[in-house]
C-alpha cells in the first residue's frame, strides 16, 4: 500500500528540507538509544521510618535486657531509654508532624530544608 504524503509548493518544500538541514535533523540517531539497565542490589537501610519504629525498637532492647540478665544488660536498657528519647523528641519536631500529603497513591513528604528536617531524615529512612 502507497504511503500518502501531501504535495507542498516547491518554495516550501525547499524551506522545510533546508530548515530541518540547519537545525541538524541529520544528526539525529534514528531512533531512541535504550538505558543500559544496571543491576544492582542494595544493602538494605537499617534506619527505622518513623519515630513509632524506633520506640518498638527500645521496647524489644529493654526487654532484652529486662528478662535477660547478663553483663551489658543495664546498656541495653540505657540504650532503650536513649531510644525513646530520641523518638520523642523527633516526633515533637518533625517539621511536617500534621496529617501526611498523599498525592498519586503515594505519600509526599517534600524537604523544608530546616535543620529539623535534616535532623529527622538523618535518623529515619524514606518511606
Amino acid at each position: 500500500m502507497a504511503e500518502y504524503s501531501p504535495k507542498l509548493p516547491d518554495r516550501s518544500q525547499r524551506d522545510l528540507e533546508e530548515a530541518l538541514r540547519e537545525g541538524g535533523v541529520d544528526k539525529l540517531p534514528s531512533r531512541p538509544r535504550r538505558k543500559a539497565r544496571s543491576f544492582r542490589i542494595g544493602t538494605p537501610d537499617p534506619r527505622p521510618k518513623d519515630p513509632g519504629q524506633l520506640v518498638l525498637i527500645a521496647v524489644v532492647l529493654f526487654l532484652i535486657g529486662y528478662l535477660l540478665r547478663f553483663p551489658f544488660s543495664g546498656w541495653l536498657i540505657l540504650a532503650a531509654v536513649v531510644c525513646v528519647a530520641v523518638a520523642l523528641a523527633t516526633y515533637l519536631m518533625h517539621p511536617q508532624s500534621n496529617k501526611p500529603k498523599f498525592w498519586r497513591g503515594r505519600y509526599l513528604d517534600v524537604p523544608m530544608g530546616t535543620w529539623q528536617d535534616r535532623i529527622y531524615r538523618m535518623i529515619y529512612r524514606q518511606r
